[in-house]
């Protein structure tokens, strides 16, 4: 499958970068055509608007910038109005028309929520309602469709999103800026601070990324690269960072799925069975574990113990780990940032007879591109089954089994 990966980690994410780093990958004519394009269209609503684009070189990396020229702000109904009609002009595809819509809907809902307002009437959106914006928001969608984005798995590493204060129409805030975090929070976007003190995520950029829906990653996954494009923005930091934006395109090695994970671990001499069985219990029921393990082991001082050791999707980490302190009392839980391959699997219904009556059964089955390597009976409908026929487990599962072998 063809792959996108978005790696704003030391960059965090604007409208300009993004749309940059996108021209990037593609020919100098392709470039111009699409600022031509552009600022024939906005120049209609905004006769100052103007668009420039250069190849640059920041401490030797050389990558693309746009620099943009506004004069018009819109009431937030005139931008949703605007999107509407400019992505027409355009012929965007509903894809790329939604990505659009999503993208300006994630910044009002943003503005509304932090100003505590229930309608855009009454409402502004001070900075973000320049043509500036409708750019971004239309020229990234425009991008989407020209270069058959939809048909992509699209990936998204950590966004840097800076540090330190700045400026707004309100005054003076910390970073990340109101409506930013509220975007980052909503669209639940993995985000990490620096690594310089500056705002690097705009609200416009953690919407149009927040639009994409794509799936983010710790690390750049199993790829081989055909292309890649590279983005500069305007601002110059004193730092050995060059904070440039990179999009990758390549194919995924599709033997295997990766997915990012969190080993949770910790070290316990003093609990009892019946407080290990409940946790188990817990942190099954409420879904919040891949898999949890309690090893036999050796502590300090010689003490018999447990290993426990907990495998978590990244967004459930905190939760867990706050459950393992509160129920185990560690004072101290071991955080393994790691990855695993696994193959993709789908559950299906199966009916069966069993003395002449019809169940139903979940099979969970793996597959390694179309060839089936595992097939397993969900253990509950085993249990659930062996509890109603009043026969043992194992039983029940031969009877299965020869069930299932008969309708094959």
């Amino acid at each position: 499958m063809r792959m996108l990966i978005f790696d704003p980690r030391i960059s965090g994410a604007a409208g300009d970068l993004l749309i940059a780093a996108l021209l990037d990958m593609n020919s100098s004519k392709f470039r111009l055509e699409f600022c031509t394009l552009l600022k024939e269209l906005l120049i209609k609503i905004d006769p100052q608007f103007d668009i420039l684009h250069s190849v640059i070189t920041k401490k030797g990396i050389a990558g693309t910038q746009i620099k943009t020229k506004s004069s018009t702000y819109f009431q937030p109904q005139e931008l949703t109005d605007h999107i509407t009609s400019l992505g027409n002009s355009l012929n965007l595809s509903k894809p790329a028309l939604n990505l659009a819509l999503n993208a300006i809907n994630f910044i009002i809902e943003a503005e509304l929520k932090v100003h505590n307002k229930d309608s855009i009437n009454n409402t502004h959106l001070h900075e973000l309602a320049s043509t500036d914006t409708l750019f971004d928001i239309l020229g990234f969608s425009y991008l989407f469709d020209k270069l058959g984005l939809n048909s992509y798995k699209l990936i998204l590493l950590p966004i840097a999103i800076g540090g330190g204060i700045i400026a707004i129409s309100h005054g003076k805030v910390s970073v990340p800026a109101p409506a930013t975090l509220e975007i980052i929070k909503k669209a639940n976007l993995m985000v990490i601070g620096g690594p310089i003190e500056k705002e690097l995520l705009t609200p416009t950029g953690a919407a149009l990324l927040a639009a994409l829906n794509a799936q983010p990653c710790t690390n750049i996954p199993l790829i081989t690269v055909q292309n890649y494009g590279r983005s500069l923005g305007t601002r110059n930091y004193e730092s050995e960072i060059i904070p440039f934006l990179q999009i990758l395109e390549g194919t995924e090695v599709q033997e295997f799925l990766q997915e990012d994970i969190i080993i949770l671990e910790t070290n316990v001499d003093d609990v009892d069975g019946e407080i290990l069985g409940y946790l188990f219990d817990l942190l099954y029921q409420e879904q919040l574990v891949l898999d949890l393990s309690m090893i036999n082991t050796i502590t300090k001082k010689n003490r018999p113990g447990m290993l426990i050791r907990a495998i978590v999707k990244p967004i459930n980490a905190h939760q867990v780990t706050n459950i393992l302190i509160r129920h185990l009392g560690t004072l101290g839980v071991r955080i393994l940032p790691s990855t695993r391959h696994i193959i993709p699997r789908r559950i299906e219904t199966h009916h069966i007879t069993l003395n002449g009556m019809k169940e139903s059964i979940q099979v969970k089955k793996g597959f390694i591109k179309d060839e089936l390597i595992s097939e397993k009976i969900e253990f509950e409908d085993i249990k659930r089954l062996a509890k109603k026929k009043k026969k043992t487990l194992r039983e029940i599962r031969q009877q299965i089994h020869s069930d299932m072998k008969r309708e094959t």
